[in-house]
């Protein structure tokens, strides 16, 4: 009956992977991959529920508790940290299984060998994970990267050390720790706009720890759900790698955007206000918004869903422009505008988009540098050279709404904001916004 349970619950995890593939079956995936998690648990039991005491029993309740108040209580511009945490919490949990294993039993040289991989694997991603979080809030900046790369180097070597080695409790105690501190070092290096790519290769490395840890313990289904998160996951972060045109060694070589090179402009850029961006969009006849970081760190969606309802209620075309590393992480853009009901027939990825930029009458970028720098496109000695962007500058009229004219993580000038199509409103996402919805309706 057990191998029931666990074919059942591989099926549904498979099954729910392939519905996250599109925005609109999303909510049956987490529905799907939540029932099998709970028979993958149940399956643990193997019916003998006296096997286990009281406390026991008492850490599943109150665990499940704390990750309902804590669904319930994460706002969804947080949802980078809470990811970040969740891949930490993952690769921790693989972590203490092959510790508890290699402490308490004795384990022939191959076991020994992928139980230290799963320890080493899960730990580094336990605290890199948590470096992430930090770095998503702002709390760290970037660390030296000479010093992370001597880490880096030997991390795999300590994995190798017990096949030469007896394994005992002092030698695993100074493997736990270089893994710490390579995790923590490794992360901390990379800058903030790489994150979507760390946060995807964590979460394939949590999925990596899981399943050397279920060859360990002989469990089916840890080995099944750890191979889909692991491939899954790298799948992910080699596509979110080709988004920014860089490879995955280059990513976590960090260092990228910490110089600020090419960051003058040779003309002022044209300010406009909201009363006359208003104007504009009242004699537009199509509309495109491009949401960045920016609309997350100022909490704008919701001011971008009244926007898009009083221009549709004109009888204006709006759609939206969505760069696959927009954001904190993969699908960023994507889960804040879903959470304020836009729909996701009319969120486009940069390949759809990109041809009708030319005929598009206005285009409102909220938030974004990087990913609309025509740089990309036009100076090979530009480190964002051949990053696919989003093609806003061929619109007739752009409007930017952003803070100040500080550059991008890449640290470089964006030319789109002096270009003679382009205007310059300076405010606060959510702020600029609302002046524009309170303009237009007075128009």
């Amino acid at each position: 009956m057990i191998e029931i349970i666990l074919l059942v619950s591989s099926i549904l995890f498979i099954f729910a992977l392939k519905l996250f593939g599109r925005p609109s079956t999303a909510h049956r995936a987490n529905t799907f991959a939540m029932l099998a998690m709970a028979l993958a648990v149940f399956s643990a039991f193997n019916f003998d529920f006296s096997k286990y005491d009281s406390a026991f029993y008492i850490t599943i309740v109150v665990s499940g508790l704390l990750g309902v108040l804590i669904s319930k209580r994460v706002q969804m511009t947080q949802m980078p940290e809470l990811v970040g945490l969740f891949n930490g919490f993952g690769g921790g949990a693989s972590g203490a299984i092959a510790y508890v294993e290699l402490s308490g039993n004795s384990l022939p040289l191959s076991d020994v060998f992928v139980a230290i991989f799963s320890m080493v694997i899960g730990i580094f991603t336990f605290s890199g994970s948590l470096v992430a979080v930090m770095k998503l809030r702002g709390k760290l900046n970037n660390f030296n990267k000479k010093l992370a790369d001597i880490f880096s180097v030997f991390l795999p070597t300590i994995i190798i050390i017990p096949a030469v080695l007896e394994m005992d409790d002092l030698l695993m105690e100074f493997i736990i720790l270089v893994a710490i501190i390579s995790g923590v070092i490794r992360v901390a290096v990379i800058g903030g706009a790489d994150m979507p790519v760390v946060i995807a290769f964590l979460n394939s490395l949590s999925g990596i720890a899981a399943m050397s840890a279920g060859f360990i313990v002989n469990s089916i289904i840890l080995i099944v759900a750890g191979a889909l998160v692991g491939a899954s996951g790298i799948i992910l972060t080699l596509l979110m790698c080709a988004a920014m045109n860089r490879t995955l060694r280059d990513v976590l070589k960090g260092g990228f955007g910490t110089t600020t090179i090419n960051n003058e402009y040779e003309k002022d850029p044209i300010s406009t206000s909201p009363e006359d961006v208003a104007i504009q969009l009242s004699y537009a006849e199509s509309v495109v918004i491009v949401p960045g970081y920016g609309m997350a760190v100022a909490q704008a969606q919701a001011a971008v869903k009244e926007l898009t309802n009083t221009l549709k209620d004109k009888n204006i075309e709006v759609k939206f422009a969505i760069h696959p590393v927009a954001g904190r992480m993969p699908g960023h853009m994507n889960v804040l505008l879903a959470e304020v009901d836009i729909d996701y027939e009319d969120m486009y990825t940069l390949e759809d988009i990109n041809s009708e930029f030319s005929s598009t009458d206005v285009v409102i970028v909220v938030g974004a540098n990087d990913v609309v720098n025509p740089l990309a496109r036009t100076d090979e000695d530009s480190p964002i050279y051949g990053m696919p962007i989003l093609d806003v500058d061929l619109a007739k009229q752009v409007i930017v709404i952003k803070r100040s004219m500080s550059p991008g993580y890449a640290g470089i000038a964006n030319p789109l904001f002096i270009n003679d199509n382009a205007k310059m409103l300076f405010a606060d996402a959510k702020e600029g916004l609302e002046n524009i919805i309170k303009s237009f309706q007075l128009v």
